[in-house]
């Protein structure tokens, strides 16, 4: 009996110790403690300036290039860049599907909830982009909401929100998955200007098969608002240590000839670097 007593306290002893290494949760690693050996995974909207795909299939422009030239001086690789669907960008970071988003992407205090933004890369100004001849006159969002006129833009993005928060009909407001889709319904007259920021309107214009469009003067406020946008690379609200350095890597870069180079390159001006911080912005 005192046999049979010992292995059954054994095969508890065993089975407790089972159930705790169970119940242990398993510690994920932080971008901070992988990078230098994995690299990192990118995720773009192919959408130019900031990034988009070449004749020869490259992914190109000037987040992408940027966030590669600031991760070299810290001794890591790009592993991989993968296109994505804007609105599914910050949903993928936080499921550990990339470890960064480098899409031109523009700070705000609601974002700011959801990831840890790097120090901006760009501060910018807003535009439309309308048909050629500008035939409606329109050159704010106020003459849109004045003639009862029909936006189109990028689903979830800035230009939505602005549009919205000043007034202009949900009905007036049209979201398309990307910029060719929503530049078509310009073209084809179901909407009659397409909301972008200034670098972005430049790239088209520039692109732009024929000449059926053309980009309204810049501005810097909607509805009395500031217009000014900043973007900066987001990342996993964990991985706020390997931000916290490339931060300190990004200091030096900004500004810096190669930046200047890589940005003029993709047509962004030496008025569009960043003059807010990210804590400013995030509103801390």
């Amino acid at each position: 009996m005192v046999q049979q007593f010992k292995i059954s306290t054994t095969a508890r002893g065993l089975a407790a110790v089972v159930g705790l290494l169970l119940a242990t949760p398993v510690v994920a690693q932080t971008l901070d403690e992988t990078a230098a050996s994995e690299g990192v995974r990118v995720a773009y909207f192919n959408y130019a300036p900031f990034a988009y795909v070449d004749d020869g299939g490259e992914v190109i422009g000037t987040d992408v290039e940027i966030l590669e030239a600031v991760l070299g001086q810290m001794g890591i690789e790009v592993a991989e860049a993968v296109a994505t669907d804007w609105g599914a960008l910050i949903p993928g970071l936080r499921a550990g599907r990339y470890d960064v988003v480098a899409a031109g992407m523009f700070v705000t205090p609601a974002r700011c909830a959801e990831v840890a933004f790097s120090e901006p890369t760009f501060g910018i100004r807003a535009s439309l982009v309308v048909p050629a001849g500008n035939p409606n006159g329109i050159t704010s969002y106020e003459d849109i909401l004045e003639q009862g006129a029909t936006l189109a833009a990028v689903a979830g993005t800035a230009q939505v929100a602005a549009a919205l928060e000043m007034g202009i009909s949900r009905d007036n407001v049209q979201e398309y998955p990307d910029a060719p889709t929503a530049l078509a319904a310009v073209r084809a007259g179901r909407a009659d200007a397409f909301g972008a920021d200034a670098p972005s309107a430049r790239q088209i214009i520039v692109n732009q098969p024929g000449n059926d469009f053309e980009m309204v003067e810049p501005f810097a406020e909607i509805g009395g608002r500031s217009a000014v946008d900043h973007g900066a690379f987001a990342f996993r609200q964990e991985d706020q240590a390997f931000v916290d350095r490339l931060n300190i890597a990004m200091n030096d870069f900004i500004g810096s000839a190669e930046y200047v180079a890589i940005n003029e390159t993709h047509g962004m001006t030496a008025d569009e670097a960043p003059v807010l911080s990210v804590s400013e912005l995030c509103g801390g």
